[in-house]
């Protein structure tokens, strides 16, 4: 009896146990590439405790692309983030490594999206300082259904938004957006589908002449490529005026023409 009575107690000390130490994760299902990917999960081990958050890229093999060591906060809680700027679109997963964790939701797969390409901007790249910054672009697939825009200065601090801004039945948009100060601004776009990508816009005091054309160049609308310039057709000598002397082997045919009419005349 004793025997099953220990028994017993040691089940329910060892599920105890197990269920004391669990670690549960939340990520999203997928993100565009470039914004932050945010890890959060809760847990029953102490404050202060030591996880490991790994990121993997799935493909044919498993990689691990980074690892962060985050702690548990008063609450039991903990929160990782994994910046995603220079990842490629595919299939990735977060997890914290399994030791003896039980029935816990330690792994995640999230796939990574690239929208780049949904967003041009017309508008120059580098500005001169006016006390705002203009923005127009185009969002593909965005007929009529606007885009939120979010500006922040070079310290990270919000200086616009987010807010949206119209869009035609074509997607294209515009705005002015007000300034204080010279320096590079973060332009952020999200839409219906999610975040889109950012563009740095750079404000200076003055552009020089030579600056704004070339901002002017490479801001415009997409372009067909323009061909070469034909080449000149090749310049063709043109000959000298002949000479009115002959030359000597011309002049000896007629002395010996000259010569041969005189001898019939003879005979």
């Amino acid at each position: 009896m004793k025997k099953i009575v220990l028994l017993v107690l040691g089940l329910l000390f060892l599920s105890g146990w197990v269920s004391a130490y669990q670690v549960n994760i939340d990520a999203p299902d997928s993100l565009t590439v470039g914004k932050p990917l945010i890890v959060t999960g809760t847990t029953t081990f102490g404050v202060g405790t030591p996880i490991d958050v790994v990121l993997y890229y799935q493909l044919t093999t498993t990689t691990e692309i980074h690892r962060n060591i985050v702690y548990v906060q008063s609450d039991k809680t903990f929160k990782s983030v994994f910046d995603t700027t220079d990842l490629k679109k595919g299939t990735y997963k977060v997890e914290v490594p399994a030791n003896g964790l039980g029935d816990s939701i330690n792994m995640r797969v999230i796939q990574l999206v690239d929208r780049e390409d949904d967003i041009y901007l017309v508008s120059p790249l580098n500005q001169s300082f006016s006390g705002k910054i203009y923005i127009a672009g185009n969002i593909n697939g965005d007929e009529n259904a606007g885009v939120q825009i979010e500006v922040t200065d070079t310290d990270g601090l919000l200086v616009f938004g987010p807010q949206y801004v119209n869009t035609n039945n074509a997607g294209n948009f515009a705005a002015d957006i007000p300034i204080s100060q010279t320096g590079d601004y973060d332009v952020s776009f999200t839409d219906a589908r999610g975040f889109i990508g950012t563009r740095t816009i750079s404000v200076v005091e003055q552009l020089s002449p030579a600056s704004s054309s070339i901002v002017t160049q490479t801001t415009a609308f997409p372009s067909v490529s323009t061909p070469f310039a034909a080449s000149e057709p090749p310049q063709t000598a043109t000959p000298a005026p002949s000479s009115p002397i002959l030359p000597a082997a011309s002049i000896a045919v007629v002395c010996f023409a000259v010569a041969l009419v005189r001898i019939r005349k003879n005979h």
